[in-house]
């Protein structure tokens, strides 16, 4: 049987919708893409001011790399919502809030040195929060089909359900890690964490076969690094090198000050 072609006139009409969607697409993207980079931005500067405020004139380059994700992790969920100066405006508040919480493992009583909770966890209910304020209904609007109006567009329920969510979000992640952390506690050969003693050598030594970051030249003489455990000798070997190291430095310390005399 014979493939009749469509009318040129229909022809016309899905080609024009073809441009027409592909036109919404890649407002939306511009939108999105361009929005997560200023957002990061803003975020480096917010937290390099708290910093700066914090030491009183000093800041810290791993701080703007903390900013700059916090920036992110907040213009996430509302990337394709908001207007580029409410992006702006995300991003240097959730980093500001972010690095405002610094002591936030000591009171929470958290053993965590990479501060993922304070970024991604503080920072994804920030960005979550903030969007039901800043989301425009113009730019969701730009699809064709979906209208987002936030608390700028008068909608302040949107804020209310916000709230709900990242309540019922953050209950959820609770306890299914906490459901999973226990399964994997009680696994044979599985450990939430190190031993103190691979603690203190360094998990680089312990879990792997070189070292990463750091100086570690006293631990270079150990032949065996096994996980956790550690030789006693070769502790005592290490205790020593840094006891008589430090002697000497005492002992140049003592004759520097009697040469001043």
């Amino acid at each position: 049987m014979a493939r009749h072609s469509m009318p040129p006139f229909v022809q016309c009409k899905q080609s024009r919708l073809k441009h027409y969607i592909r036109s919404i697409a890649n407002k939306i993207h511009r939108y999105a893409a361009f929005n997560t980079n200023v957002a990061a931005s803003t975020g480096a500067i917010g937290w390099v001011v708290v910093d700066y405020i914090r030491t009183k004139g000093r800041f810290s380059v791993v701080g703007a790399c903390e900013g700059a994700i916090a920036g992110l992790v907040g213009i996430t969920p509302a990337a394709g919502y908001v207007s580029v100066w409410l992006a702006a405006v995300i991003g240097f508040l959730t980093a500001v809030t972010c690095a405002s919480l610094q002591d936030l493992n000591n009171w929470l009583n958290i053993d965590e040195g990479l501060y993922v909770f304070k970024l991604h966890g503080i920072g994804g209910m920030m960005g979550s929060f903030l969007t039901g304020i800043f989301a425009d209904q113009k730019i969701g609007a730009l699809d064709g089909a979906t209208s987002a109006p936030g608390g700028i567009n008068g909608n302040g329920m949107q804020v209310g359900k916000q709230f709900a969510e990242i309540t019922a979000i953050s209950a959820y992640s609770f306890i299914v890690s906490c459901i999973l952390l226990l399964i994997l506690k009680y696994i044979p050969g599985m450990h939430l964490r190190v031993s103190e003693e691979a603690e203190m050598l360094g998990l680089d030594l312990d879990q792997f076969f070189d070292e990463q970051i750091g100086d570690w030249e006293h631990f270079e003489s150990m032949e065996k690094i096994t996980h956790g455990v550690v030789r006693e000798q070769q502790i005592i070997g290490v205790e020593a090198d840094v006891s008589s190291s430090s002697a000497s430095v005492q002992r140049e310390a003592v004759a520097t000050e009697q040469k001043k005399d």
